[in-house]
């Protein structure tokens, strides 16, 4: 038991030294947001699909926040629809393919959560959907390589 103490001693040294960043197991760093916010917001606005526009990309606490606007429809109608759950459902799976984006790669070992609000033109909101940046299916498997 003391053997092991000992050896660890020197990793727990690196960790002091470097500021903990790097052995925290994950924790976000408002910086590391800050600069996937940046890189994003550069390249918007631009069409998402259909009539939809990814309008801007925020950062609150800890998620990344795509806005998404509709200029059709308004949010309280469309959620009154039957099949709305669906469109809801569909999104919460479209948004494993924001993983794939280069830009956001720094996030996928991190405690960051992404995040599509889904507005209307008014700002009403449709929906969210979110899901943990670890949960990306590129964190488990490619995270930090290059992008193909």
């Amino acid at each position: 038991m003391r053997r092991s103490a000992i050896r660890s001693v020197p990793a727990l040294a690196f960790c002091v030294a470097s500021g903990l960043a790097a052995c925290s197991g994950g924790s976000t760093t408002p910086q590391t947001l800050a600069q996937v916010q940046a890189k994003l917001a550069a390249t918007l606005p631009k069409p998402y699909i259909e009539d939809l526009v990814i309008e801007s990309v925020a950062v609150e606490g800890n998620a990344l926040v795509e806005v998404i606007r509709s200029p059709l429809g308004t949010a309280a109608k469309t959620r009154a629809n039957p099949r709305f759950n669906e469109l809801r459902q569909a999104e919460a799976i479209e948004l494993r393919g924001w993983c794939s984006d280069p830009v956001i790669q720094p996030l996928l070992k991190t405690d960051a959560a992404l995040k599509r609000r889904f507005v209307d033109r008014n700002g009403g909101v449709f929906f969210e959907v979110e899901m943990a940046a670890r949960a990306c299916p590129a964190a488990t498997t490619n995270a930090g390589a290059p992008a193909p």
